[in-house]
């Protein structure tokens, strides 16, 4: 049974009928959000000052501080106040308008939107654990 398993793999990715990337892992968190003219580190601290734990995914931070689902949103609207867009898989859309996030408080009231703010990245989890990345620079 488990051969035929693999048999049956082997020659749909032989085939091509999966999509290229269909085992890469997801992108980080900076992967996601594209401003022209804007450089990486740029994006990285401004994920962030809007309350992200890490610019790299959360799996990267030791003391990492479970959210809400309308504090995760909250932090996206942020990014899109600074004028980013959100474009996984190559869709721009703004986040409210995605069925998972829109009936979020963030997206419903504007409650849990946080203001860019510095000292949330240089005092956040993510500077304390890597304080010489180039994200945790003043």
């Amino acid at each position: 049974m488990i051969r035929q398993i693999m048999v049956i793999v082997a020659v749909i990715t032989m085939a091509g009928c999966l999509p290229r990337n269909a085992f890469a892992p997801p992108p980080d968190n900076w992967e996601m959000w594209r401003k022209p003219g804007t450089e990486q580190v740029v994006l990285w601290k401004d994920l962030l000052n809007c309350g992200y734990d890490s610019p790299f995914g959360g799996l990267r931070v030791k003391e990492r501080v479970p959210r809400t689902l309308s504090q995760v949103a909250g932090s996206m609207i942020c990014m899109e106040q600074l004028g980013y867009i959100h474009s996984p898989g190559g869709h721009d859309k703004p986040i409210c308008r995605s069925s998972g996030w829109k009936a979020t408080d963030a997206c419903l009231s504007g409650k849990d939107i946080p203001t860019p703010d510095p000292q949330r990245r240089l005092n956040g989890a993510y500077c304390k654990q890597y304080p010489k990345s180039r994200a945790c620079l003043p």
